[in-house]
């Protein structure tokens, strides 16, 4: 469905025909390709990339912990600024831990390339539609890989990659457990936070074309997928009615935690507390098998 325009009719219908807007080609081939390997702690750091659901390339780390023949995955998202590479060192420590993390470059990582990419209201819903399509190939990559648990998939979005796991909440049901930081209920809080000259009937506007697609309307049926909301109380982009609203919206099973930190959540212990529910909720693992002797085997072109 890459490229499709988005009916409007059906996204605005009920919560089945909305999800089917982010409905894609699974068949489509991966085509993974493996730019090279470093091991860091003892964690195998591969350079992938991999077909998105646009006819594109997705550039991403996928990272495996040592001595597993089989073990829980997390997906990362990136915020704005930032690209795969910010959490790195996160995704080093689950790895410790006998989890894999795949550290995906979203869209925005090209800054104000993504910016200018941005249009009318209309085409940044379908943009967003599209990008949500790509995460879930993501998601694809991730089951795909040889060793990876596909009963135990997580995601970790920050800012807009927070909103962006708030749709896929309601979305794919593959993924069980997810942390969203400083996430919003809304596109058009996005907006509003980034173009002040947004106002009146213009935003008015927007946040009509918008809500059919928002986070706040997905994440209240991620049940029974698990919610860990972490929010920043001196977050100067998005206040904190505004995360207030969508901890409120979102579904049980829940756990919400504000933290003495700015949008960008420089916190140790945020980062400490995610750790920690991540390896509570997925495990550590399983060791290698008797009479194994080396690592999944990893695809190479």
């Amino acid at each position: 469905m890459a490229g499709d325009e988005i009916d409007p009719v059906a996204v605005s219908g009920d919560g089945t025909a909305a999800e089917r807007v982010f409905d894609y080609d699974r068949t489509a081939p991966l085509d993974p390709e493996d730019l090279g390997v470093e091991e860091r702690n003892g964690v195998l750091v591969h350079d992938m990339s991999f077909a998105d659901a646009r006819g594109g390339r997705t550039a991403a780390y996928w990272m495996l912990p040592p001595g597993r023949d089989r073990f829980p995955a997390v997906i990362y998202v990136h915020p704005s600024p930032g690209d795969r590479s910010t959490f790195f060192e996160e995704g080093i420590r689950l790895g410790g831990m006998g989890i894999a993390s795949l550290l995906v470059e979203a869209p925005w990582a090209a800054g104000e390339a993504f910016v200018r990419s941005l249009g009318t209201p209309e085409q940044n819903r379908d943009l967003f539609v599209a990008i949500v399509r790509d995460l879930r190939r993501a998601v694809d990559f991730a089951v795909a890989q040889p060793g990876t648990d596909a009963a135990q998939l997580g995601y970790v979005g920050h800012s807009l990659g927070a909103l962006m796991g708030g749709v896929l909440a309601g979305v794919e049901r593959r993924l069980r457990i997810f942390v969203l930081m400083a996430g919003a209920p809304s596109f058009a809080d996005v907006a509003v936070a980034n173009i002040p000259s947004l106002t009146g009937e213009a935003l008015e506007h927007y946040r009509n074309v918008m809500a059919p697609i928002d986070p706040v309307r997905f994440i209240a049926s991620a049940s029974p997928s698990r919610l860990f909301l972490q929010f920043g109380e001196r977050d100067e982009v998005f206040g904190r009615e505004v995360g207030q609203r969508l901890a409120d919206a979102a579904s049980e099973p829940k756990l919400v935690r504000w933290y003495d930190t700015d949008h960008y959540f420089r916190s140790e212990e945020a980062k400490r507390d995610r750790v920690e529910w991540l390896h509570a909720q997925l495990g550590s693992g399983y060791r290698r098998m008797k009479g194994k002797t080396g690592r999944p085997p990893i695809y190479r072109r």
